[in-house]
């Protein structure tokens, strides 16, 4: 009887404790609430300092106008968080890179990226997820799930990765055979 009751009350302290282990170790589930990371949000965007709240819903605005322009529109508006320091962006699991999709619970920025461009990456990042499902995202290669984000919302040729050169060119060139209207329902032949 003492092992069982020890059992329920362990695995019922771990259910408590669940969402602090998470918090602390799995930094990107804090895009869930990010108001307990600080971030003071409206509507779908979170800013780091409130006097910035203007220039972050006018480039998701603009963001979601573009993508739904070029491909499709997105189903719902990403929650944003823009982050105004580097440290606000690798709290929320982010690293060096210039911005991050997590799964399809929202984006993250970093203070460099509050550029159209960027935005506009990370918001086709979300409508792979919306479009294929995560894992039918996961599943596509390389040259797709990174150069269509980077052909879509054509960064200014300085700012293109040289890595993404050659997952750009494979995208467009594929893009070209299929249609733009058609990749969606050719994206599961890939």
């Amino acid at each position: 009887m003492k092992l069982r009751r020890a059992f329920v009350l362990v695995t019922f302290a771990l259910f408590v404790a669940a969402p602090a282990i998470a918090w602390a170790a799995f930094k990107p589930v804090r895009i869930l609430a990010p108001t307990l990371n600080g971030m003071t949000c409206v509507a779908r965007v979170c800013v780091q300092e409130t006097s910035k709240l203007a220039l972050a819903q006018e480039l998701q605005s603009n963001a979601i106008e573009a993508v739904g322009q070029k491909l499709v529109p997105l189903k719902q508006t990403p929650l944003t968080v823009f982050c105004s320091t580097r440290e606000c962006y690798q709290s929320f699991g982010g690293g060096m890179e210039r911005g991050a999709a997590i799964l399809n619970w929202g984006v993250i920025l970093p203070p460099e990226s509050w550029v159209a461009h960027i935005v506009e990456h990370e918001y086709i990042h979300m409508l792979q997820a919306q479009q294929l499902g995560l894992l039918g995202r996961e599943r596509t290669p390389l040259w797709f799930k990174e150069g269509m984000p980077f052909l879509i919302s054509a960064p200014p040729a300085h700012d293109l990765p040289s890595y993404a050169h050659s997952l750009v060119a494979r995208c467009q060139a594929w893009e070209r055979q299929v249609e733009r209207s058609n990749v969606w329902r050719r994206v599961t032949d890939l």
